[in-house]
């Protein structure tokens, strides 16, 4: 079984644990006992575990918010019946009273729970009526320290006590920035606890899939420092906290004495996802080299959701929220529009992205539907994106895991082929041992052979070549051996990139990296790129008529035949300074380089296309010109 596939297995795994967790919560208790035929009043039975409220709800706005419990107890109004489903009127800025007529049917007291499972109402009054008298009122609401509630629970909860053949009235005053929804539900208390535990557990398994992810993701960026990781460790985070501020959790468990950022928390979060989420697309997709304008369009959302983050410290949640919530729809659209791009292009991993992010829009445009009052309230539409997000995260999770070890496998094939050829021992543990102590050896040596190396050229890059210096000057200082440097450029180079563009002065280095690879005497001289058109010869133990010739040689290479390039056949010659003595303690690396740059342009100031020795011998500044050897 590959990696994976276990992964697969493991995602499908968690997936199907969600969801049988919130199949029972949904469906466990969904159905509502006690119905009366006349809705406006509720019989309340003892053996009505649960009782949905929506059917008897009773409601008017307050447009103005100029009504009070009195005027709404006294003065005969127009209420009108609560729909079907969750009482839900979307954004607005008017106060809603809700009334709620029940009678005790039994002949012994009964106490329930009136659980409103919103979290992120501003202002939530509920008062007991008792024949016009008013028994008990709660003042609630994300505005309001959450130590001021009755009952230490995320959801706004209150108990409510019936005694025998009691009339009660339930007067509920709703005033919020946010949407204006009230799930109304009744509970006997041992089943509401029982159910809320469920409720708690599902929740602790997708905050517990975010953190491990994010942790596991982290880790990775830490190790190899791909900023794909620690922008899909932001996103990962950031969808936590933002299902975590609109569930109530994070206002009881982080922040309960900060009112104000608990809404900001909501719309910094949620812009943070679309924030992340787009860089991450933009990086993982590589969207800048497959397709430009569709690079453009998520670069704006990552933007936009920047600004509307910031807005949310100073403009109203109410407006805000309006704004941002089609906003990160539409990024979730643009995003998976992006994802099924990549795929047609048959980019390898952008199927795995497009199902992730598939599953994501899903939820999140579900939610969307729910808070705009298109869908109604109901576990499904609140937990949509809850399995969604944890879909996406663990399935891009493994697509980030996935091109991982493409890479690594694309690199081990290599190696096998150069493996194939080691010894065989009787005991297989010892070749595999022995395999993997190989593979390992030759994966650093090639690491190695990059890290030092001149993509272009081929040639040894600044880097090795400073750290040769550095060996190279010690070991001859040690041991008194002559140490010799040979500078060369290209003449004319800039003419040729003019001329003939930079692909073609790209061709001719190349060429002449070959062709100085072809005059060096044994391996231990080091040619390797000086910078831009300049190389460098190291020649250890070569006194300087050794080093003359050397460089002689690679100059007539380099005159000799003209160089093929893709804009045609161009004649390219060079100029060499070449400085060689055996180093001191008084003497520096930085001389030598000194030296033999002026000795190169020496030879540059003489004509070009010819090697000049530079020579310090008292004065360090003069120069001993030595004239072309021809053949």
């Amino acid at each position: 079984m590959t990696c994976w596939g276990e992964s697969m297995r493991f995602a499908v795994f968690v997936v199907s644990l969600l969801s049988c967790c919130m199949a029972t919560t949904v469906f466990g208790l969904a159905t509502p006992v006690g119905f009366s035929e006349h809705k406006a009043l509720l019989q309340i039975n003892s053996a009505d575990a649960k009782l949905e409220l929506d059917a008897w709800i009773q409601y008017i706005e307050d447009a103005k918010g100029t009504l009070s419990l009195a005027d709404v107890i006294a003065k005969k109004r127009n209420w009108k019946q609560n729909e079907a489903g969750t009482f839900n009127k979307s954004y607005n800025e008017s106060v809603w009273w809700l009334r709620i007529n029940t009678l005790n049917a039994n002949r012994k007291t009964l106490r329930r729970l009136l659980e409103i499972s919103y979290a992120v109402i501003d202002h939530v009054d509920v008062h007991i009526v008792r024949d016009g008298k008013v028994l008990e009122s709660y003042f609630m609401g994300d505005k309001k320290n959450f130590v001021e509630r009755p009952m230490d629970h995320r959801f706004f909860i209150v108990p409510i006590q019936w005694e025998p053949q009691d009339q009660l009235d339930i007067y509920i005053r709703l005033k919020t920035s946010s949407s204006v929804q009230a799930p109304l539900t009744l509970w006997e208390e041992k089943i509401f606890y029982g159910y809320d535990t469920t409720r708690t557990i599902v929740h602790g398994i997708f905050f517990g899939i975010m953190i491990v992810i994010a942790a596991y993701n982290l880790l990775i960026y830490m190790v190899l420092g791909e900023r794909s990781y620690i922008l899909y460790v932001g996103y990962v985070m950031c969808m936590p906290l933002f299902l975590a501020s609109i569930g109530g959790y994070s206002f009881r468990y982080l922040w309960p004495t900060f009112t104000t950022w608990n809404d900001q928390a909501i719309l910094v979060f949620l812009s943070g996802v679309v924030a992340f989420g787009a860089r991450f697309t933009q990086r993982f997709l590589c969207l800048n080299e497959v397709a430009k304008p569709l690079n453009r369009l998520v670069e704006l959302f990552f933007w936009g959701s920047l600004v509307l983050a910031v807005s949310a410290f100073w403009l109203p949640y109410h407006y805000n929220i309006i704004v941002l919530i089609p906003w990160a729809a539409a990024a979730c659209i643009g995003a998976l529009s992006a994802g099924i791009y990549c795929w047609y292009k048959k980019q390898h991993t952008a199927k795995y992205y497009t199902i992730a992010w598939g599953a994501m829009l899903l939820g999140g445009v579900i939610l969307a539907m729910n808070k705009t009052g298109i869908l109604p309230t109901n576990m499904f539409t609140e937990y949509a994106t809850h399995i969604g997000s944890a879909l996406e995260v663990v399935l891009l999770s493994f697509a980030l895991a996935e091109r991982i070890n493409t890479e690594r496998r694309l690199r081990y094939e290599a190696q096998v082929k150069l493996l194939e050829s080691t010894q065989r021992v009787n005991e297989e543990l010892e070749v595999r041992v022995q395999e993997r102590t190989e593979k390992l050896e030759q994966l650093t040596r090639q690491l190695m052979e990059l890290s030092n190396t001149d993509q272009l050229t081929g040639l040894h890059n600044r880097r090795y070549l400073d750290e040769a210096l550095l060996e190279e000057f010690q070991r001859s200082t040690r041991y008194h051996h002559c140490l010799a440097i040979v500078l060369i450029d290209i003449d004319h180079f800039k003419q040729v990139n003019d001329e003939y563009g930079h692909q073609a002065g790209d061709d001719c280095l190349r060429e002449v990296a070959q062709r100085i690879k072809q005059g060096l005497r044994w391996p231990s001289d080091i040619p390797a790129r000086y910078g831009g058109e300049e190389f460098c010869l190291l020649l250890s133990e070569t006194e300087e008529q050794g080093a003359y010739h050397v460089a002689e040689r690679v100059r007539i290479l380099i005159e000799e035949k003209p160089v093929r390039t893709c804009a045609g056949v161009i004649s390219v010659t060079m100029s060499a300074g070449v400085y060689a003595q055996i180093p001191n303690p008084e003497s520096s690396i930085a001389h030598f380089l000194q030296q033999a740059d002026t000795a190169l342009y020496q030879a540059k100031r003489n004509g070009r296309n010819q090697v000049i020795i530079g020579k310090a011998e008292g004065d360090p500044a003069e120069i001993v010109i030595k004239p072309p050897v021809k053949g």
